[in-house]
């Protein structure tokens, strides 16, 4: 029963992020670029080995991203869940759901999946969550942990460049 709600905090997660994306805008112009940010350098725990940066990332990536989407790390997002070395912040949004803030981003790398994973089991073991389902499918990784009263997931998917869109959803109770 924890596997499912796990699987169906993830997937509740991912819905949000594309929702809030697309409710951002009216349509009416066209989606910001992702800015990258000097606090971005190659993976160290990583071992990024691509020597590729940020500013690499194809331009038919950044095409497909919602009108209106907005490359930002939501204010809310926790300090303790790693921004991975090198990505570029897609789309975020921080909401507070009944007194409890939740927030979703979407970041892309040039790193492989399984690098990106076993970044984020590191980083996150080392900053005191507690890693509590680990999931393999098609190709994409998934974690869910938790931290006292929050909960962050993350969920690495491969794209056709050799790189990964990285989800991470956070919630936290009140």
């Amino acid at each position: 029963m924890d596997r499912l709600r796990h699987f169906a905090f993830l997937i509740t997660g991912l819905a949000l992020v594309g929702l809030l994306a697309t409710a951002c805008d009216s349509g009416t112009q066209e989606p910001a670029a992702p800015a990258s940010s000097d606090d971005t350098a190659a993976p160290q725990a990583a071992g990024d080995t691509s020597g590729r940066t940020a500013d690499e990332i194809p331009d038919e990536r950044l095409s497909t991203l919602p009108e209106g989407a907005v490359g930002e790390i939501p204010d809310n997002f926790p300090d303790d869940v790693a921004i991975y070395p090198g990505s570029v912040p897609a789309q975020g949004k921080g909401a507070e759901v009944e007194g409890a803030p939740i927030s979703a981003l979407q970041l892309m790398s040039l790193d492989p999946p399984d690098t990106v994973y076993e970044f984020y089991v590191d980083k996150l073991e080392n900053e005191g969550w507690t890693i509590e389902d680990r999931e393999g499918f098609a190709e994409r990784r998934a974690i869910t942990a938790t931290k006292g009263n929050c909960k962050a997931s993350v969920l690495a998917a491969p794209t056709a460049d050799g790189g990964t869109d990285i989800f991470l959803i956070t919630e936290c109770s009140a």
